[in-house]
């Protein structure tokens, strides 16, 4: 009996070590692969940056400036947006950004990372039609270390005022950016 409470506690104190070793987890940006950086990121979209909102689908193009703050045991890569831009939009549509927010990158596998949004406000305008939205821990998509690297958007924006035109809840984004510097980054565990 002593034997079998014995194996139940290096169970659970096993089972604890695991938990911990989930949460003590790291992603660092590496550029090139293996040498730990902390870059000023700048990417420009691949594709048109799309809206699929209620009221049109809007293009954009866009690009943003990342300041990479901090990355390593126990954290996410993560830092501030210093600029976000969306010019050219389709149909006569205005973006402007109020607050650009940060950025999180997890790594996942291989040299990939989810990455979440938080802080952002911009606001759409269009012949008196203002539709605004906020990001809060909001999954943007995927980034693919490698030469360049890219991310990938898939993302549910949140709705966060303005005309009832522009509808409720969320609003798909999808697209791609390239990184245009550093000239490489992968994202390691």
């Amino acid at each position: 009996m002593m034997h079998l409470k014995m194996l139940g506690l290096a169970a659970a104190a096993a089972a604890a070590l695991m938990t911990l070793s989930g949460v003590a987890s790291a992603t660092t940006l590496t550029s090139p692969t293996g040498t730990a950086s902390t870059p000023a990121i700048h990417a420009q979209n691949e594709e048109h940056i799309v809206y699929h909102n209620p009221i049109a689908k809007i293009e954009c193009n866009s690009t943003f400036q990342l300041q990479v703050s901090e990355h390593g045991a126990g954290t996410a890569a993560a830092g501030n947006l210093t600029n976000l831009t969306f010019t050219n939009c389709t149909n006569s549509w205005h973006m402007t950004t109020v607050t650009p927010g940060s950025l999180a990158i997890s790594w996942t596998s291989g040299y990939a990372g989810t990455v979440t949004w938080s802080g952002a406000t911009w606001e759409m305008t269009r012949f008196g039609v203002s539709c605004r939205y906020a990001t809060n821990a909001t999954k943007l998509g995927t980034l693919t270390g490698g030469l360049p690297a890219t991310i990938d958007i898939e993302a549910a924006i949140p709705f966060h005022g303005g005309s009832s035109l522009c509808g409720s809840g969320t609003t798909s984004l999808t697209g791609s950016y390239k990184l245009t510097s550093p000239t490489s980054l992968f994202v390691d565990p």
